[in-house]
């Protein structure tokens, strides 16, 4: 179906996999569309639960293909060539924030420019312990994109986020968990296994509610306080009224705990 990703629906999962490995997964035009069709298509399948995003081999994604840039056609080319990029880039972004399933980055190595877009879009991420996180526009003469400026400043604030973009350097696994880029970081050798299992458990859980946690989550700071708790209790509202509410309200009465985790994420360090 696909010639840029991977794709497969399994135990509840769609897995998306960035296939480029002799560009280190930097996307092109059209694996920017076949992305975000498989996100179309996740979110269309009743048997899909969650989405994981990876690359192939030893890359995550190292933003986006430089060599499609038509450099022989002068500046008016280039700059028609970013237009209609920009354009799926964004699409592809805005599909990974709205999609209406949890989506997981498993970054399995390198994740530059939009690379590290594509993983701060995504709702969590994990990594494993050879992954490297450099923001790059800057290095190559371009202004940052892919939403980062939503997404960078969210998840690490303003002082950090500006020290990653103006000076360029190399963020490591921990030092990107510490800061919140990445949840979790996980040896190399049982990544894959560790990155399924943590989706296929995103996949178990009551998907109605993550989506409502995950568009409360993008819309509700931007809000004021009155209008998102609106929100808020239109959610508490079609939630109760879900077929999922009552049996587990029975069962907390009969004595589960509330306490139980939803989603078991491996230690990790």
């Amino acid at each position: 179906m696909y010639e840029a990703i991977g794709h497969r629906v399994q135990d509840g999962v769609a897995e998306i996999t960035i296939n480029l490995p002799r560009h280190r997964n930097a996307l092109s035009v059209k694996a920017m569309q076949e992305i975000t069709d498989a996100l179309n298509r996740a979110e269309e399948d009743d048997n899909v639960g969650a989405v994981m995003i990876t690359g192939a081999a030893d890359a995550f994604c190292a933003g986006f293909y430089l060599r499609e840039i038509p450099l022989d056609n002068g500046v008016a080319g280039i700059r028609d060539h970013f237009r209609v990029a920009a354009l799926w880039w964004h699409q592809m972004i805005h599909k990974i924030i709205r999609v209406k399933r949890p989506v997981l980055a498993a970054v399995n190595g390198v994740a530059a420019g939009g690379g590290l877009g594509v993983l701060l879009a995504s709702d969590m991420a994990i990594c494993s312990d050879n992954a490297k996180f450099v923001c790059a526009w800057h290095s190559i003469g371009i202004g940052n994109d892919t939403a980062t400026s939503y997404s960078l400043t969210r998840a690490v604030g303003m002082r950090r986020a500006m020290e990653l973009m103006l000076t360029n350097r190399t963020l490591q696994p921990s030092e990107a968990c510490d800061w919140g880029i990445v949840n979790r970081v996980y040896p190399q050798a049982q990544f894959r296994d560790i990155a399924w299992k943590a989706a296929r458990e995103l996949a178990s859980v009551p998907t109605h509610l993550q989506v409502m946690a995950k568009e409360r989550f993008h819309a509700g700071w931007m809000q004021p306080v009155e209008e998102c708790t609106e929100f808020e209790i239109q959610n508490v509202i079609s939630s109760v009224t879900h077929p999922h509410f009552m049996p587990r309200l029975k069962r907390f009465l009969d004595g589960d705990k509330a306490d139980r985790a939803q989603v078991e994420l491996p230690s990790g360090f």
